[in-house]
């Protein structure tokens, strides 16, 4: 056996020591860790928090803006540091020379603005922030369905890989012992050269068939992980078997069709884009509309010359009313229509989407489940017939190709069976994620 060989089956043996140190952990287990830390979903929840807080910034515009101001003036000339007022020039004991003249002047205090009239902005933009809340949520929750989903398919594609191993390395370590059987019949003449020829040959096939599935196992648990938001560990995982055979939970395709178009997150969250975009085209006309400010403001104003400051204070209405600003709200227009049509095509788009998803699904669980039937069948039957072939090789009335063609065919039906079966489940959870009703549990 050449070092190649010999590292390869090596690694492949390690296999059982390794998994004594292995991280045990169940679906149900799985599902926790992902729903806590991975990485995809803790992305969406973050998105919906900040939809929340942008919510809650867009109602408080209702309230206005208190600001802190203030200037600072140096002019050419002295001039009033107050307004002119008409108690400034009644006042007997002032003549203009002594009213508040300086070149240097410093004015602060506060100013508070409320819309009163916005153009649609306040209440188109409270449900356009609403709406765009609500976009977030559905996406969130459709995360959460989609990453349970592919836990639960990556969970049972490492099991797939975990027994394909395993198979494969009873096949290796049953033509190891022929092997060894068919170099002491050579001695002793009792076996033909080329008949122990081939059992060599059939074992070198079976030890690049451990390594390969030994290293789908490790691909198989570090996308696991991945989807677990943490790195695989270095003996990698001991998985818990998932043996019950799944039930076809649904109905019809009308009423799986029906589910998905009523209950599908990321169908409700292009919805609820189409009424921001019907929103942001209802503020688009009511640029058009004039807008009133209420606006106060409390000032104190400073200069060298005075001996105390001066304070002043105003209110006002400022009424905006637009006539003309070189067609630009006309255009805006025009891009809402459109923009309004393209939210309703996606719209459509995505039904027809999740309706295939669903024609895909059924396709794929009955599928699933004919060839679950069938690695069930031919386990039992790999079994047998190389229980049977083996029996007649020893009592000497058998061929070697017959024999090895059964081990291959035993190693064959025990795949398919897991194969199978844990296809037929992720099929039932994939319908029960395409119709948004929930998925199989451990």
């Amino acid at each position: 056996m050449n070092v190649q060989w010999m590292v390869l089956l090596a690694l492949a043996l390690q296999g059982p020591s390794a998994l004594r140190d292995a991280e045990t952990l169940t679906l149900a287990q799985a599902e926790q860790k992902a729903l806590t830390a991975s990485p995809a979903l803790q992305a969406a929840r973050m998105e919906a928090t900040a939809a929340r807080s942008r919510t809650a910034a867009t109602f408080g515009r209702h309230f206005g803006e208190l600001s802190l101001v203030g200037t600072y003036n140096r002019y050419e000339l002295d001039r009033l540091v107050v307004p002119m007022a008409k108690e400034l020039l009644v006042n007997p004991a002032l003549g203009l020379s002594q009213l508040p003249w300086d070149r240097n002047q410093v004015h602060y205090g506060l100013m508070w603005q409320i819309p009163l009239l916005a153009s649609g902005s306040l209440y188109e933009g409270d449900r356009i922030a609403r709406l765009s809340q609500s976009v977030s949520e559905h996406l969130a929750l459709h995360a959460q369905d989609e990453v349970l989903y592919n836990v639960r398919a990556s969970y049972r594609n490492a099991l797939i890989t975990k027994h394909a191993l395993e198979a494969a390395r009873s096949y290796q370590e049953a033509l190891e012992k022929d092997e060894a059987d068919a170099q002491l019949k050579v001695k002793i003449g009792a076996m033909a050269e080329v008949d122990a020829a081939k059992v060599t040959f059939a074992l070198r096939g079976a030890e690049a068939q451990t390594a390969a599935f030994a290293a789908q196992r490790e691909v198989a648990q570090a996308y696991l992980a991945a989807l677990l938001g943490e790195e695989s560990p270095a003996a990698g995982f001991e998985l818990s078997d998932l043996p019950d055979e799944p039930s076809s939970p649904f109905a019809s395709p009308a009423e799986d069709t029906r589910a998905a178009l009523v209950g599908r997150g990321d169908l409700l969250a292009v919805r609820e884009g189409t009424r921001i975009v019907q929103h942001k085209k209802h503020l688009t006309l009511e640029a058009f509309t004039p807008q009133l400010v209420l606006q106060g403001t409390y000032l104190r104003n400073d200069a060298p010359s005075l001996g105390e400051p001066l304070d002043t204070r105003e209110w006002a209405l400022l009424l905006k009313l637009p006539l003309f600003d070189g067609l630009t709200r006309a255009f805006s227009v025009r891009e809402a229509n459109a923009n309004l049509l393209a939210a309703r095509q996606r719209e459509r788009a995505k039904e027809l989407e999740i309706a295939t998803q669903v024609v895909d699904a059924e396709g794929r669980l009955s599928s699933a489940k004919a060839l679950y039937l069938a690695g069930r069948a031919q386990r039992g039957l790999g079994h047998e017939v190389a229980r049977v072939e083996h029996l007649k090789l020893e009592q000497g009335t058998g061929r070697m190709e017959d024999y090895l063609t059964a081990r291959g065919q035993e190693l064959a039906g025990e795949t398919a069976y897991w194969r199978g079966l844990y296809s037929y489940q992720s099929a039932v959870d994939y319908l029960a994620f395409v119709t948004a009703r929930g998925g199989s549990h451990e």
